[in-house]
């Protein structure tokens, strides 16, 4: 991705983690993220990475020539063809996080169709991790398969949840079956608003009893992912773990893991070397 023959190139660096159900691009000089990108899939997985990645060289005002390194990590990383490197997400969020907020050491990671949970050391390193094995129950594709079964948008009914005051409990954990559940509520009288709202209570208290299994969960804990926007969510497992979650700059959480591919292509450029292997 970077142009060899230029004799001074800016410290620019680029991060492109692609997921199960969009691409996420970051850009960063010295650290500082300069722009960023989600796109979600709407073709191929590496014609939404190279979208991901020409939104954020746009928003920086910027072309590829002018990016040294790129490194590439997520579940399609071998589709992210345009990287100079790769590296795994686990090292990529542990980078992000370390410079983000280096006391955090729990880690909620709630994408579109994961939910793990980290404990990380003093070190920075990672010392336990645990993961969901209910299909893809509180992952962001159960959210969103749910709201089409309820017909309407996400984000309006994600709004709505916050002020329902009559959740309505969606016991089924498996998306075939917690679908039928949804429409029967709907059939009998049941508020879609009230439906979704349980939803989201039953997603928060997954991820809350998965954090609980933790030896021992210890804070600062972070939530990361695209789950970690859904302020409802968030909401009721600081109520169930009692905290307050960790402050991370203000930034996306759905793109943390690209900042840290980020920086370890920073990392990696100031060394003269590739990070995670070249391409």
């Amino acid at each position: 991705m970077c142009d060899n023959a230029k004799t001074k190139q800016r410290p620019i660096y680029a991060g492109c983690d692609l997921g199960i159900r969009s691409a996420k691009a970051v850009i960063i000089e010295n650290g500082t993220i300069l722009s960023s990108e989600t796109v979600y899939y709407k073709s191929f997985p590496h014609k939404t990475a190279a979208a991901a990645m020409e939104g954020a060289l746009r928003r920086a005002g910027i072309s590829r020539n002018d990016v040294a390194l790129c490194t590439a990590t997520g579940f399609g990383v071998k589709a992210v063809s345009f990287a100079d490197a790769t590296a795994p997400d686990l090292i990529c969020i542990l980078r992000g996080l370390k410079a983000l907020n280096p006391k955090v050491r729990t880690v909620i990671d709630v994408g579109g169709h994961t939910l793990q949970v980290y404990s990380i050391n003093m070190k920075g390193d990672l010392s336990e991790m645990g993961y969901t094995e209910d299909c893809s129950f509180s992952t962001g594709m159960f959210i969103e398969i749910m709201a089409r079964v309820l017909e309407i948008p996400v984000e309006e009914l994600a709004a709505a949840s916050l002020v329902s005051q009559n959740p309505i409990p969606i016991t089924n954990t498996c998306v075939v079956f917690a679908e039928s559940e949804a429409i029967s509520c709907i059939n009998e009288g049941c508020s879609r608003y009230d439906v979704f709202a349980g939803i989201m209570l039953g997603a928060a208290t997954k991820i809350a009893s998965m954090v609980k299994r933790m030896n021992p969960p210890i804070p600062e804990v972070a939530m990361i992912g695209g789950v970690a926007n859904y302020v409802s969510i968030k909401r009721e497992v600081e109520r169930q773990l009692g905290l307050k979650l960790a402050e991370l700059g203000g930034i996306d959480p759905q793109i943390v893991t690209a900042y840290g591919a980020a920086l370890l292509a920073q990392e990696s450029g100031r060394a003269g070397t590739k990070a995670g292997g070249a391409r």
